[in-house]
């Protein structure tokens, strides 16, 4: 296995997770599947290695990664490009069938009017048929694919920050805009022929959950099979560690590997991998240091100025999907529970809410703090342990917290 801390990783470098792709394909046949979760814990390789799984079996996918896209458009364009080269592998009656018709589609997609972005709606108003127009092509391009002989998996990367672009760009009607592309997702997509043939694989590293409950659409996704990527059990993140300095020759004892497990706390691959980066450098130039004193080095190095740039997403994704009261009170919340390795109890945090809002009532704060609470545990922040007896509220990820504190103490 290569040490690769940032590229989605194929093939070898795939470690420990296929059982749970096996079991994320087992779902798709019958359902879609919203995974969702931060950045670098592996949705991208996973779902790619679910798309390989299912390419064994006879399906067609596609992935389109639809991050960049301001509207509906974008994301019929990103469809459009994915479908051309898949097109060239399915079979020859397939082909000729829906081959012409999908390229008239394609030229349907550039005539779709929209909104103009920074005009709050004004000039052109979703309200006048546009909805209908780009929901129309979009189900033609579906209805199309659905008449070829084998099943479809269509994975959809980053949808949440897509529609946050969309209400960001249109004050005005982007909201209405958001529920109707969910809307059509969840019934005019399951309501065209031959639906059964077409599975969608949704993620996103903004919470698409949030985004609905803030804005009174919850329903919209409820018919979407929700997914979570836990993070490796102790004993598969050692093996991965072993198995990475067998590769680099580097002489890491079990022991060594937990004690970077444990400085980890939270081991998703990507931050193993980038802990054990660290620690390869390390290595090569203090090969006669104490190998427990290396591996806290390469935790430190982790979390300093130039290396701890992905760190900085768990702090902007709250401001993108929060209010900017809701997303300053949760960075309240998390500068107090940095503090402490262990946390902080949920009275300390709930009085920090309180001193931030001293003349609302307590049935306000307590319900900002339980919205917020659940928000921060749903998006892998922090976890509540009661295992001392005493309910804390304390980091997932370790380096995050010394992260997070560094940046909040002078």
């Amino acid at each position: 296995m290569d040490n690769i801390a940032g590229s989605p990783v194929e093939g070898a470098n795939f470690f420990g997770r296929d059982k749970e792709a096996a079991r994320l394909a087992d779902i798709l046949v019958n359902d879609d599947i919203l995974l969702l979760g931060p950045r670098r814990i592996g949705k991208t390789s996973i779902a790619r290695a679910v798309m390989a799984q299912l390419r064994t079996q006879g399906w067609s996918a596609i992935e389109i990664n639809v991050a960049s896209c301001i509207d509906e458009r974008g994301f019929l364009d990103k469809l459009d490009a994915a479908l051309a080269p898949e097109l060239a592998t399915i079979s020859e009656k397939a082909r000729n069938l829906i081959g012409n018709a999908l390229s008239a589609v394609g030229s349907r997609i550039k005539s779709i009017k929209l909104p103009i972005p920074g005009t709050g709606g004004i000039g052109v108003d979703i309200k006048d048929g546009i909805a209908e127009e780009w929901a129309a092509v979009a189900c033609d391009v579906l209805r199309l694919i659905g008449q070829a002989e084998n099943n479809w998996l269509i994975y959809v990367d980053e949808l949440p920050i897509m529609l946050f672009n969309i209400m960001r760009n249109d004050p005005a009607t982007g909201v209405q805009r958001v529920r109707r592309f969910l809307d059509w997702l969840r019934n005019d997509v399951r309501g065209l022929p031959g639906a059964h043939a077409v599975r969608w694989l949704i993620s996103g590293s903004v919470g698409l959950d949030t985004l609905v409950q803030q804005h009174g659409m919850a329903d919209t996704i409820n018919s979407l099979s929700h997914q979570s990527l836990p993070a490796f059990k102790d004993e598969v993140a050692i093996a991965m560690l072993k198995e990475l300095a067998a590769h680099y020759v580097i002489p890491l004892t079990p022991d060594d590997a937990r004690s970077l497990v444990e400085a980890v706390q939270w081991p998703q691959p990507y931050y193993l991998q980038v802990a054990f980066h660290h620690l390869r450098t390390l290595v090569s130039s203090h090969a006669d240091e104490d190998m427990r004193a290396l591996i806290a080095q390469a935790v430190d190095i982790m979390v300093q100025p130039g290396s701890d740039n992905d760190f900085y997403h768990w702090e902007q994704r709250l401001h993108q999907q929060l209010l900017q009261t809701d997303a300053s009170h949760a960075m309240a919340l998390l500068n107090l529970c940095s503090q402490d390795r262990q946390g902080a109890r949920p009275e300390a945090l709930l009085a920090v809410i309180e001193d931030r809002l001293p003349h609302a009532l307590p049935e306000v704060t307590r319900r900002i703090f339980i919205n917020l609470h659940d928000i921060l545990e749903r998006d892998a922040y922090w976890w509540p342990d009661d295992s001392s007896g005493v309910k804390r509220y304390r980091f997932r990820l370790e380096p995050l917290r010394r992260w997070w504190l560094r940046r909040n103490t002078l």
